[in-house]
């Protein structure tokens, strides 16, 4: 039978979990393997110093090093992604988590404009090729959605200037960004004569 929350059959969860736990016993080698793609301070320090190493020589002229530098920068953006996604779920059990990381944070807590317009559910950013993709949920009465970001202090909202607008909510690239840089973004529709209140900010390192 269903559990009191409408979630999936008791039966069918202790089977998958058990199912699960055995085979992590029956082969401990499965979380160790886990346990060293896992990012940590280490590996991201080493990365980021990796990168800052390699593009002060191309800087100073070993155009020779354009590859490595690639390597480097795409080694900190994987270590940084990796960091994210870690937050994020973490971020579900303790929201202080990726607060204290300045990585998401609520700004206000209208939610809705004088029109009626509301916030844009489900931001989110995804890499795609050698850009940087947002998407959210459309909102009712929107007619354009407006994109800004902040390369500082996300708190501070002088800190922050637009960069796209899109009459599309599904797909909007961002372009124009630093390779290897850190930029935070938030989203918010406009209607006729307002414009509405502003999503979560989301950071994301350009590519």
């Amino acid at each position: 039978m269903k559990n009191r929350n409408g979630g999936e059959k008791d039966e069918e969860l202790i089977r998958a979990s058990g199912d699960l736990l055995t085979n992590l016993i029956k082969d401990p080698s499965i979380m160790q393997s886990i346990y060293t793609v896992l990012p940590n301070l280490e590996k991201l320090q080493a990365a980021h110093e990796r990168h800052i190493n390699i593009f002060q020589q191309v800087l100073g002229g070993a155009r020779d090093m354009e590859g490595e530098l690639e390597a480097a920068r795409n080694e900190v953006i994987t270590q940084s992604s990796l960091i994210h996604g870690m937050v994020t779920l973490t971020g579900k059990h303790d929201p202080t988590i990726p607060q204290r990381l300045g990585l998401v944070h609520q700004i206000g807590s209208k939610r809705h404009s004088a029109a009626g317009l509301l916030v844009p559910e489900n931001f989110r950013m995804a890499y795609e090729k050698r850009s940087i993709v947002a998407r959210a949920s459309a909102v009712k009465g929107a007619r354009s959605y407006e994109i800004w970001l902040c390369e500082s202090d996300p708190l501070v909202e002088a800190s922050w200037r637009h960069h796209a607008t899109s009459g599309k909510i599904n797909r909007i690239e961002l372009t124009g960004l630093t390779p290897g840089k850190l930029y935070y973004f938030k989203i918010r529709a406009v209607g006729a004569s307002d414009a509405g209140p502003w999503s979560n900010f989301i950071s994301m390192m350009a590519i």
